[in-house]
């Protein structure tokens, strides 16, 4: 059921399954999982005690699944991508699925590293989760991020950032900027402006307010 998900969203996924904890850390230290679905009820490791250590030897999704809706607020302990409750129904489930692979779509498409040739200080490594938009200015291009750290700028075309980025839902909102549509809340037709979750605003140019409204539709529809 979870590799027809993916595959609808066109995800090559590689899926394997354990039953024991320590069979699962020995091939998840020879080559990292990129997401990991949990069950809270397994032999000799909880999986609560599996995401512990986890979080102590690198970075994955994790997806817990139980039976136990009542152990959901100890999960975000965790932060984990989501939490899926068990149920015999297998409609319920298919349902589920479908949102939590929309989720997993999307995050694991923002976990591209990008590599930018800074003009002082030479290559930078960053994911392009980090980039809040991305504005050309003058004859540089300058990545912001959502930790409010320094901006990056780099010597590149507006034009060629948009092509390359688009299929990690960054959309091209006014001949200045594209935004990362992780971080917007929503846009303002009147007003013609983008709305970040953090309440700041850029402007949408007239000619791409259709397009950056279906973008963000069709973001919000996979979630």
């Amino acid at each position: 059921m979870l590799a027809n998900e993916l595959e609808s969203r066109s995800v090559k996924a590689e899926i394997e399954t354990f039953t024991k904890a320590e069979s699962f850390f020995y091939c998840h230290g020879k080559k990292p999982f990129s997401a990991i679905f949990l069950d809270l009820d397994m032999p000799e490791m909880t999986g609560f005690e599996v995401a512990r250590q986890l979080g102590q030897n690198g970075n994955c999704f994790v997806i817990f699944v139980t039976s136990h809706q009542e152990l959901v607020y100890d999960s975000f302990n965790f932060r984990p991508l989501n939490f899926i409750c068990k149920d015999p129904d297998a409609d319920v489930m298919k349902d589920r699925l479908h949102m939590v692979a929309g989720q997993l779509t999307d995050a694991l498409k923002q976990e591209k590293t990008v590599v930018l040739e800074n003009m002082e200080q030479g290559r930078i490594s960053v994911k392009l989760r980090d980039v809040t938009y991305i504005e050309s200015n003058s004859h540089s291009i300058i990545y912001h991020f959502a930790n409010n750290k320094d901006t990056i700028a780099v010597r590149d075309s507006i034009g060629e950032i948009e092509e390359a980025y688009r299929k990690f839902d960054f959309i091209r909102v006014h001949k200045k900027y594209i935004v990362n549509l992780k971080y917007v809340f929503n846009i303002s037709r009147s007003n013609e402006t983008v709305i970040f979750k953090s309440g700041s605003e850029l402007p949408m140019s007239r000619g791409y307010k259709n397009a950056v409204d279906d973008a963000l539709t069709e973001y919000l529809r996979r979630k």
